[in-house]
C-alpha cells in the first residue's frame, strides 16, 4: 500500500501482539515529539537511551529463570508540559520482545513459576499513587516494532501527563515519544497488486547481534549457508516459480513456504507524491505461521490446514484429501503445492553412506 500524507504528519501502524488483536489501520499524528524525561524502576534516569531511534535499547530489568520473562518492571515517562491537555494523544514505542516459545510456555505453567504478564499503562491517582489505567496491552510482536497506546482520556484531571508501561517480559525499548492524533481523512492510500510475485530457494542469511540488549537482526547481503538446517516439517509445500495466482486475495488459498524459502516482489512504480507530501509503504500480508518446536500442536506435519473460519486446531490430523482447504481448492494440490518434503535428509547427515 501506499500512503501518502502532507508535510508535518506521520503514520505508523500499531505492530503489537494482543488479545483481542490490534486494529489493523493507519494512525495518522503530527509530527511525534521528544519525551522531557524517562526513567527505569530503579529511579535511574534513562531518558537518553529512549530518547532517539539508535539502536540503543533500555535494558536495566536483568534476565529471568526462562528466556523471554523477567521480574516485575516499568519505565516511567513523562511526556513533558508542551503535552496537550485534551484530544488525541498517542504514545509511540519502539522496540522489540525477547520471547518464549511453546516449551518454555509448558515449562513456566508447571509449578510456581511465575506467569508471564504482558504490558499495562498506568498513570497518576492524583493522591501520590499510581493507578492502571489500560491493561492486557500485549507486547512487541517480534523484532524492531512499532506499539502504539491510546493516551486520549486517560490522565486524571490535575494530574502530571506521566505514565509508566509496566510488564515482567523482556521487552527492550529503543525509543518512546508522543504524538498529536490527526484525522484519516489527511491520507491518500492507493493499494498496489504485484505484477511479479516468485517463490525461490535462497538459504539463510548471516545474523547479527550487537550485544544482549539488541534483536537478532539477519543481514540480507550476506548468507551463512543453503542446506537444511532443521527438521522440516512433513508435508506438501509450494512449487517453486510464479505464485501470483495464490497472493491475489483473501481466500484461503496461499503459499505454503518452508525454511529457507524466499518470496521475491515487484510493483509498478505510482506517479510521485504531490508537491508537500511525503510518502509512506506498507506492506499487507495475511496468513499463518507454525513451528516445529515439540511442544507445539502438532509440530511435525504441514496438516493440519489452517483456514479463517477455523479458530481452534484440536483434533489430529488425517489425510490431506480430507482437509477443508484441500477439498475447496484441490486443483492447487495439481498446480502448486507439489513440492513434498521430508526430514529425511537432515536426519541422516550425520550417518556415512554405508547407513544411509
Amino acid at each position: 500500500m501506499v500512503v501518502d500524507h502532507p508535510s508535518g504528519t506521520d503514520i505508523f501502524v500499531d505492530e503489537r501482539f494482543v488479545i483481542p488483536p490490534a486494529k489493523l489501520a493507519i494512525t495518522t499524528v503530527a509530527t511525534p515529539h521528544k519525551i522531557a524525561q524517562a526513567r527505569d524502576d530503579n529511579g535511574h534516569d534513562v531518558t537518553d537511551v529512549v530518547l532517539t531511534l539508535d539502536e540503543k535499547y533500555l535494558d536495566t530489568f536483568g534476565r529471568g529463570k526462562y528466556q523471554g520473562v523477567t521480574r516485575d518492571h516499568y519505565v516511567e515517562v513523562d511526556l513533558g508540559d508542551d503535552a496537550p491537555q485534551s484530544g488525541p494523544l498517542w504514545l509511540i514505542a519502539q522496540g522489540w520482545m525477547h520471547p518464549t516459545d511453546s516449551s518454555i510456555n509448558v515449562a513456566i505453567s508447571q509449578g510456581q513459576n511465575v506467569k508471564a504478564q504482558g504490558l499495562s499503562l498506568e498513570v497518576p491517582d492524583g493522591q501520590g499513587g499510581w493507578v492502571v489505567a489500560q491493561p492486557n496491552l500485549g507486547f512487541p510482536a517480534g523484532r524492531k516494532k512499532i506499539c502504539l497506546f491510546d493516551l486520549t482520556n486517560v490522565f486524571r484531571p490535575g494530574t502530571p501527563r506521566r505514565l509508566r508501561l509496566r510488564t515482567n517480559l523482556e521487552i527492550y525499548w529503543d525509543a518512546l515519544e508522543w504524538a498529536q492524533g490527526l484525522p484519516a481523512t489527511q491520507l491518500r492510500t492507493t493499494r498496489l497488486a504485484p505484477d511479479f510475485a516468485e517463490l525461490h530457494y535462497r538459504g539463510y542469511s548471516v545474523i547479527n547481534q550487537p550485544n544482549q540488549s539488541s534483536p537478532e537482526v539477519p543481514d540480507y547481503n550476506k548468507l551463512s549457508g543453503t542446506r537444511q538446517r532443521w527438521r522440516d516439517l512433513i508435508g506438501y509445500y509450494t512449487r517453486f516459480g510464479d505464485v501470483r495466482d495464490l497472493l491475489a486475495q483473501v481466500d484461503d488459498r496461499y503459499v505454503i513456504m518452508n525454511s529457507g524459502d524466499e518470496m521475491t516482489f515487484r510493483f509498478a512504480a505510482p506517479q510521485p507524491p504531490a508537491s508537500g507530501w511525503l510518502r509512506d509503504y506498507i506492506i499487507i500480508g495475511d496468513g499463518w505461521i507454525k513451528d516445529g518446536d515439540y511442544n507445539s500442536t502438532f509440530s511435525k506435519t504441514v496438516l493440519p490446514l489452517p483456514y479463517h473460519k477455523k479458530r481452534e486446531y484440536t483434533a489430529v490430523p488425517g489425510i490431506l484429501e480430507d482437509e477443508w482447504v484441500y477439498r475447496r481448492y484441490p486443483q492447487d494440490w495439481q498446480k502448486f503445492h507439489t513440492r513434498y518434503i521430508t526430514p529425511e535428509v537432515f536426519r541422516n547427515a550425520l550417518r556415512s553412506d554405508k547407513r544411509r
